[in-house]
Parts: structure tokens; sequence; C-alpha cells
């Protein structure tokens, strides 16, 4: 059931940003860059290894399969991006990108996230426990380690499935930060009714996530 849960919520969120490396990055990419040539070779390369379902594939499989391709190309457009332009411009455009999506993806669900603020106290961290698992269609495997003294509620995430699901057991870098971490947070902002922040543990694989109490 858990890879049944975890193929079709990838699916549904990769319908609506899985083809921003390719409709906003790219065109951008081939303005800025002095080698178009050689950027449109290099795509081509990428988007050939893309892979449909096959008729008996696992849902575990579809899942790392999905969104390893995302991963992967939008590891190497950001890439590329950063040999023309500043980290903070590439970071700019992607997270805002990354994040308008989902927010409209989660449109029906944000306003929901509010009535934490309601939760009992003596209910907060389990609440939150089961809410936070939902993600592992995008991290993986993740456990809370602690609470903080004003409430924040540490989660280690030791092997995050977006570095995971692409093969190489390299951490990719300007996903992590740019795709997940930076969006994310502008998603799930310090004004709002659960205030996310991520520490990535580049190079490694791992991520530390705090989810903070709304003020």
């Amino acid at each position: 059931m858990t890879g049944l849960r975890d193929e079709w919520l990838i699916h549904s969120m990769l319908k609506r940003v899985g083809d921003l490396p390719q409709t906003v990055f790219l065109p951008v990419l081939r303005i800025v860059t002095d080698d178009r040539e050689d950027v449109e070779s290099q795509w081509k390369a990428l988007v050939a290894k893309r892979r449909r379902r096959g008729l008996f594939e696992p849902p575990q499989r579809s899942w790392q399969r999905q969104y390893g391709q995302f991963v992967a190309e939008l590891e190497w457009v950001t890439a590329e991006l950063l040999r023309d332009l500043p980290f903070a411009t590439v970071e700019e455009l992607v997270s805002d990108a990354v994040a308008g999506r989902l927010r409209h993806w989660l449109r029906f669900l944000l306003p929901m996230f509010g009535a934490v603020r309601i939760v009992p106290k003596g209910w907060y961290a389990a609440v939150m426990d089961m809410g936070v698992g939902v993600s592992t269609f995008l991290v993986g495997p993740i456990h809370r380690t602690g609470e903080e003294a004003d409430g924040t509620l540490v989660y280690e995430i030791p092997e995050c499935a977006m570095h995971v699901v692409v093969g190489t057991q390299s951490a990719q870098e300007n996903s992590c930060q740019m795709g997940c971490k930076a969006a994310c947070e502008k998603v799930f902002h310090a004004g709002g009714p659960m205030p996310l922040e991520f520490d990535p543990h580049l190079p490694g694989l791992g991520c530390t996530l705090r989810v903070h109490p709304a003020h």
C-alpha cells in the first residue's frame, strides 16, 4: 500500500512540476549559454533516457523512475545555468517556479494546515509525525529525533530519496538546495501555520527537518 501511495503522490506532484526543467529552465539556459549547440546535444541525450512505465513495473520501481528522471533533468539544467548565472539568481528562478507549482498542487490542502493551531499540546507531536510521515514519497524514511525548547520538532532524513532515486549515490546539490529546500521553505514559510526549515547535509545524502510552531 505504501508503494502505491508513493507512486500516486509522486505522479500527481510531477504532473504539476515535472515539466519545469524543459519548459521553464531550459529556455532560460538557451538564452544565456555561449554554446547552445552543446546544450541541445546534452539535453537530447538526457531526455533519451526517459522511460515509460512497463506493463508489469512494480509501484516502487515506477516511483523511483519518475522521480529519478525529474531530479536528473533538474540537476543537469541547474548546473548548466550556474555556468552563466550567479547561484542566487538560479536559486530564485528555480525555487520561485517550483514553489508556485506546489502551491497550486496543494491549493485545497494548504488552508487546512491552519488547523494545527488548535491541536491540543499533548497531541501536537503525534499529529505532526503523521503529517510528516506522508512526505516519505519525496524524502524516503524519516523519523523524529527530538524536540527543542520552543516546541520545534526535529526530524532526521538519513538518505533523502531526492539523492537516492538518481542512482549515482551522490548528492544532487542544486535540486536539493533550490528545488526542495528553498522552494518548500517558501510554501511553508515562517509566517504560515507550519513553518519548515531544512538543513541538507551536503555533500552527504541526508537532511534535518525542523517543524517550527506557528506564531
